[in-house]
Formats: structure tokens, sequence, C-alpha cells
């Protein structure tokens, strides 16, 4: 302890004597250290954080998928559970789920709209979760008229109850129905979403486990593995159950086989990420890159340091101090370096944490989850280890392959290093400048493609547009008849306040996350051997509407007072979907219809269930504004609100002032019709899809900054190997310019060196970013990986930023003045 100490005083005198190496190397380190503690804290808490629950590695989720009519990744339908409890052994438990809005008493006048999880019973037992307060839903609750009871979330608890234990036994007024609380969970729950507050009991009823339900998928499904079972277990046995229901129901088997009907298990984990893994993964690439880049810098600074106290580490040897001495000294200074690059670093990732809703982090799937945890500490702590010994083992190699006396000769002699230290240094830094290309590539190609994302036509106008959500409980709105009364009251008052120009209502809001769809066949339309159906997004809308959300209308017309329920059945379809059934020819005035029946899937029906289509617009987008994810509809059709009324509504209104301030008067509004009907999660169009583009927008704004980052990183690589070889050189320069070299070939000579260090080091990067390419692609929109446009633009930047970096020491060369450089 001694000896160490005594090591830690002489490196804290050497570094402050030092001190603008000291400086410089621990803000570099804590520059790279800090990027990726950011990036590694993410990647952690969205990716590799284990679930809150016990053996969560044993939690899988199981989704239909039918590919062949657009959709891969769907929910389940009712039967399905049903079938998989007995079929799939691998399990030792299933439940279903799923997310919906409950509104919350009423009963003074005052409502308040929450998050809640519909779940089956077995829920508890597939998470393993017991309730805090009470317990948990049973059985008995599974079945029709018990399942009116509620569990509170802990933090709902808190906030609506004081945390007091009377609560459980209370009854809480949910969508207008008295139910009883029998508990409360723990702290720690969490699920999917944190904004969960609520959960309800579902209980299923006769019609909804009837076969013609079987493909109604509206429901997530999660179960547990038995011991010793896995999930490829579970997915022979869900192939095996599914070619046995194709038996079965014989009428459904062609179709499923055309739309290439499939059932996947995986991680639950791995669900909820799917998204963003490889996303995340990539940037967590890309910030390494940068600590590579950021070390490589370290690197030729210990390097020049190191040849600038050769001759005492020489000297010291000489006196008796062995290599062991040398090199604990040595990892004792980069140690303390490298520490305070990392405290440094972890400081100021935390702080780009805590700017994280401004990228739009919490927005990440887990993303409140992102924090500094003892992980991305130690992560941080093995990086700077690495750091050190790297910052530590590279001078005592150099002195122990070094013989002292060629040392004191060359340097006595020419005062340059030696010839592979220089080769060495011109090696590193070629190797940041092709590692930044590869950076600057990989960025520019992402802002190509936001670009190309919001350059895309979403169908309508997003200015001025303000929407948010309303769902009347069928406690009060039981039927059809009082659900288009109260959207008669809701638009006669919203479209009264002055500031409001338009209003519509529809059941599903582009970029609300929530959206319905179905089968639709068109009359005499001959489906191609092999051809799937397809299950375009189905659509409720009121008159107004499309006006305005600034539709633009191709044929026909929009809905009006003609479109009542007591006339014919009509509808309005996208463009999309009118060239799946009408690549050439009018198609006002053409029909569609929706199957009535499995069993008829391909039957036309009744007469007067026949759809008259009255208009065409151009295709609105509902879930992005390019395609992409799991689902690609292919298309919309829209029906009036009066023939196909519906609960859940989304209400647009375009103002004529500011749209922000308009959301309080539509709340005030609606009020009036219902006090317990609450207007919520209002947001303007423009907020809606600025959310919606956060996965994109987010991963950009990262990989341009590191790319930034890598670009000065190399940039000052450059100008410091070329300052240094100046420096070292300038005797061979005052010779050069005393026999006659001028100013402009002394320039020319440095700036030479440089830009062959550049060109090796582009070259490789493009050799790099050209291997890249197929991972890059796989999240890009409408630009390819190597990109012309970008790759020239980035090569030119690198190159303008490199010519800076060299003209400073070639200008400091060529300046040199020779009788000075020669009597030094």
């Amino acid at each position: 302890m001694e000896r160490l100490w005594q090591d830690i005083r002489v490196s804290l005198r050497g570094l402050w004597k030092d001190r603008s190496f000291t400086l410089t190397t621990v803000a570099t380190l804590a520059l790279c250290l800090a990027a990726n503690v950011a990036i590694f804290a993410v990647v952690d808490g969205v990716l590799l954080k284990p679930l809150p629950f016990d053996q969560a590695d044993r939690l899988v989720t199981i989704n239909n998928s039918y590919p062949g009519a657009g959709v891969a990744i769907a929910s389940n339908g009712v039967p399905d559970y049903y079938d998989r409890l007995e079929a799939v052994t691998a399990l030792q438990s299933l439940a279903m789920y799923r997310q919906a809005g409950a509104t919350i008493g009423g009963d003074r006048g005052q409502a308040e709209r929450l998050q809640s999880l519909i779940v089956t019973p077995s829920f508890f037992s597939a998470l393993r979760v017991s309730a805090l307060r009470g317990r948990v839903f049973t059985a008995e609750e599974a079945e029709p008229g018990q399942a009116d009871k509620v569990i509170l979330t802990h933090g709902y608890w808190q906030r609506a109850f004081g945390g007091q234990d009377s609560a459980v036994g209370q009854s809480l007024r949910v969508n207008g129905v008295s139910m009883p609380i029998v508990g409360v969970l723990p702290a720690g729950f969490l699920f999917v979403d944190p904004d969960i507050e609520l959960l309800r009991a579902v209980a299923y009823t006769a019609e909804d486990r009837a076969d013609d339900q079987r493909h109604s998928n509206n429901w997530q499904q999660l179960g547990r593995l038995n011991d010793g079972a896995t999930v490829e277990q579970v997915r022979s046995q869900l192939a095996a159950l599914n070619a046995a229901n194709a038996e079965r129901f014989p009428h459904l088997k062609e179709i499923l086989a055309n739309a290439r009907f499939s059932t996947d298990a995986r991680s639950f984990q791995e669900f909820l990420v799917a998204d963003v893994r490889r996303t995340l993964t990539l940037l967590w690439g890309g910030v390494l890159v940068v600590l590579v880049i950021g070390c490589v810098n370290v690197t030729n600074l210990v390097l020049v340091r190191s040849t600038g106290r050769i001759r005492e580490l020489a000297t010291r040897h000489a006196l008796g101090a062995g290599f062991g001495r040398l090199a604990r000294q040595s990892f004792t200074e980069s140690t303390i370096v490298a520490l305070l690059g990392g405290l440094v670093g972890l400081l100021f990732g935390w702080w780009a944490l805590a700017s994280g809703p401004l990228l739009g982090l919490d927005q990440l799937p887990r993303g409140s989850e992102i924090a500094i945890s003892p992980r991305v500490v130690v992560f941080t702590l093995a990086l700077v280890g690495v750091v050190g010994a790297v910052m530590a083992g590279l001078p005592v190699g150099a002195l122990r392959r070094t013989n002292l006396a060629q040392v004191v000769r060359e340097e006595g002699r020419s005062g340059t290093a030696t010839r592979k230290s220089r080769l060495v240094r011109r090696m590193l830094v070629t190797s940041q400048v092709a590692f930044a290309l590869m950076l600057l590539i990989g960025a520019g190609v992402m802002v190509a493609s936001l670009q190309k994302v919001l350059a895309a036509d979403p169908g309508f106008r997003t200015e001025g547009v303000v929407t948010g959500l309303v769902s009347p409980p069928q406690s009060r709105y039981a039927g059809e008849t009082e659900l288009r009364a109260l959207v008669v009251r809701i638009l006669e008052n919203v479209r009264g306040l002055p500031e409001v120009s338009s209003a519509g209502l529809s059941s599903t809001i582009p970029f609300s996350g929530s959206t319905s769809d179905s089968v639709i066949l068109a009359e005499g339309y001959q489906m191609a051997p092999g051809e799937s159906l397809i299950s375009p997004n189905s659509v409720a809308v009121t008159d107004g509407y499309f006006e305005t959300m600034g539709a633009r209308l191709v044929a026909g017309r929009f809905f009006d007072d003609r479109d009542v329920e007591d006339r014919r059945r009509v509808i309005i379809v996208d463009e999309r979907l009118a060239r799946k059934f009408w690549p050439t020819g009018d198609v006002i005035g053409k029909r569609l219809y929706q199957p009535t029946s499995a069993e008829r899937i391909l039957e036309p029906p009744a007469e007067d269930q026949m759809l008259a289509i009255v208009g065409v617009i151009s295709e609105m987008r509902l879930t992005g504004l390019v395609d992409g994810g799991s689902s690609q509809r292919p298309g919309a059709y829209y029906f009036p609100y009066r023939q196909d009324t519906r609960r859940g509504m989304g209400l647009a209104v375009r103002t004529t002032g500011d749209p922000k301030a308009v959301g309080e008067s539509v709340r005030r509004a609606i009020a009036q019709v219902d006090a317990e009907l609450p207007l919520y999660n209002i947001r303007t169009m423009a907020e809606r899809t600025s959310e919606m583009l956060v996965d994109r927008r987010t991963p950009t704004l990262l990989a341009g900054g590191f790319a930034v980052v890598a670009l000065f990183l190399a940039a000052i690589g450059i100008y410091g190997v070329l300052a240094y070889q100046v420096s070292q050189r300038r005797r061979e320069i005052g010779i050069r310019m005393a026999l006659g070299a001028g100013a402009p070939r002394i320039f020319g000579l440095v700036l030479g060196e440089g830009a062959l260090i550049v060109g090796a080091g582009a070259a490789l990067g493009l050799v790099g970013a050209f291997f890249l390419r197929r991972t890059l692609e796989s999240v890009l929109y409408g630009v390819g990986a190597m990109d012309t446009t970008v790759v020239g633009t980035v090569a030119g930047v690198l190159a303008a930023v490199a010519i800076v970096a060299c003209v400073i020491p070639a200008r400091r060369a060529a300046h040199t003045d020779p009788t000075i450089a020669l009597t030094e």
C-alpha cells in the first residue's frame, strides 16, 4: 500500500506538471465514454435488463400471422385460447390480455380517463405476480356475470386512495359501472405500458368462443414454459394444432393457406423490443466505434508523451528501476487518467439521459426503465479498465522493445522519433479516418431516409387539426340509437365553437395507435389461384370528417345527409384498395361486400348488405407515413357512421386559431353533453406525426451526433499526428529549406502526407461501409446504404475537415525559420 500510495503521488505530480496532456486525454475519454454510457443505459434498459417477473426468460408470447394478407404479426382470437390451453402442453399456463381505456368516476360531474389492462385470471399465474393487498382474480371471475372486478396498480392506489388499506373492498365507477376493488399490485409491477393503472377481469361468452370468431383477432397471448420445455416445442405444438384445425374446418383450409397463416411463439422480452432491437444494436456498435476513435487519439497522445519521456524512462531503468516498477508506475498513471475520464463520462452520460424526453427515449419500449443502473456503472468501469490498460501497456511495451543506446543516438542526432513509431501513428490515424467515414455514411443515409419519410404524403393536412378520443360507456349508451344521438349532440356543440371551422368523428384517428381491419371482397372479382384474401383497415366516419382532415377526393363524393341508416349502404375506398380490385376504370357505383360467415366467406351476401362505392379518396396513412413493420394493410375502406355505428371514436377539429389552445374549449363542449364523458389523448396532428416518427428520428439524431464526434476526433487525430511530425522534423525541414526548398514545397510535402493518410482511411472506410450495407438497409426507407449522393456529400465533408486539419501544421512547417531550426 505504501508503494501504491507513492506511485499515486508521483503520478499526480506528473499529470499536474503535464496539464495539457491530462486535460486533453480526460476530455477525449469523457466525451467518448459519455456517449457509451448513454447508449449502453438505453440498450441495457430496453434490450438486456430482464423483465421484472420471476423467471422472466420463460415467458413467451403467441401471435397469429397472415403475411399473404399483409399482416405479418396479428393478435389472437378467443377460440385460439381454449384450443391452446389443451393442445400446447409445453406451457404450464396461458393468459389473454388486451389494453383498453377506462373512464373512472363521474359521480360529481367529473371523470378521468385511465389506461387499463383487461386480463384472464391466468394472467397472474403466468407472470407469477401476487397482490400486495387483497387478492388477484379467481377462476370463477372468468365466468359471465362475475367479471366486474378491478385491481389497482400500486401507483394508482397511492394517487387515488393515499395508499390506504381500506381501498380494498371499496367500489370504483368504471365506464359507468360500479366495480369492487379486490386487490392492489406491488410497487414493482410493470407490464408493457407504464401508464397502466387498472386491471379488469374478462369473462368470455359462448358467442366469443364460437368457431366463427376463430380468426377475429383482438387479444394478446402470454404463456409460461413448463420446466424443461422450449420455445421450439411450443412452435411445434402450435403447428400441429393449426394442421388439425385445418382438417376440422375444410372451408377455411385453402383461404388460410393462401394467406400463409401460421402461429409463432417467441420470448416475451424479444417480442416487446423487436421493432427497435436492430436499430439500437447498430447505435451501440456505432458508439463503440466512437470509443475506438477516441482511444486512437489517446493512444497517439500517449505515444507522443512516451516518446518525449523515453530518456527519462531509460535513465530510471539504467539507475536500477526494473521493467515491473516502470510498468506499475505507468499503469497507475494511466488508471488515474482513465478513471477521471470515466467519472466525467458518467456525469455527462447521466445528463444526456436526463435530456432523454427531448430525444423521445421515454417513448421506446421499456423506455421508463432507462437509467444509470449498477450494470451501466460496471460496464463503464470495464471500459475504463481496458482503456487504462492500453494507455499503460503501450509505452512500457515500446520501452521493452527499444534499444536504449539506439534511442540515445537517434534522438541525440536528429531529434526525431523512430520511423516505426511514426508509421504506427499514421496507421492509427488512418483507422480513425476509416471509422469516421463509416459512421458518417451511416448517419448520412439515416438522415436521408428520415427526409424521405418526412416527405411522404400522409393523404391529409396536419396543420390546424386537433384530435382527441371519446369512448361512450355501454352502461349509458347501450344501443346504436343512443350512440348516434350522442354523436349528433357532440358535433353540434363542437361545431358551434367560434374557433372551430369544421369537425368530424372517426373510429380511427391517424397515428393514434388504434385501428380495425376486416376482410372485404369485390362483387364479381375473380381471385387468382393461390391469391389471398385481404383485410384492409375498416373505418367509420361522420360527415365532415374528411373535410376536416383535408382528405383529397379523387372521384365521387364524401358522405353527407343522404347516408343514413335506412338508406342503401354505401362506402368510400382509398386509391390503394381501388387499384387492388379495379386496376383500371371507374369504380364509382361498383360494389363490395363483407363475408357474413366463415362457411360462406366467398359468397356474396343479400342485396341489402352490398356496399356501393360513392367516393374514392387518396390514401390516408393511418399507422405510419410509409409502409413497413409487421403490417402493410392493402388500403382502407370507410363507412358512414350512421350505417356502421361504433363505440370508441376519435374527434378531429380544424381550428382557425392556435390548435393547442382549442383543446380545452372542445373538452368543455363535450362536458356540456355528458359530464362523465371525457375527451382524452388530445393531440394536434402535428404532434401525433412527430410521436409516430420517434423510432426513426431518435436513432437518426443519435447517429448524427456520434458521427460529428467521430469527425471531430478524426480531425484532431490528423492534426495531431501532422503537428507532431512537423515538430519532430524541424531540423530536417530547416535543412531542406537551407538547401533551397521553398515554402510551397514544404507546405505541399506536409499536406501530401496528410492527404495520403486521409485517402487511405477513406478507402478503408468505403470498404467497411460496403460490407455493412445490408445491415444498414434493414433500417432505411427510400435510400440505399451506399447512396451516391450521400457518400459523395459525406466524403466532401470529411475532405474539407481533413484539409483544415492538414493545412494548419503545413502552414507552420512552411513558415519554419531554417536558422532557428538548425540551431535548436
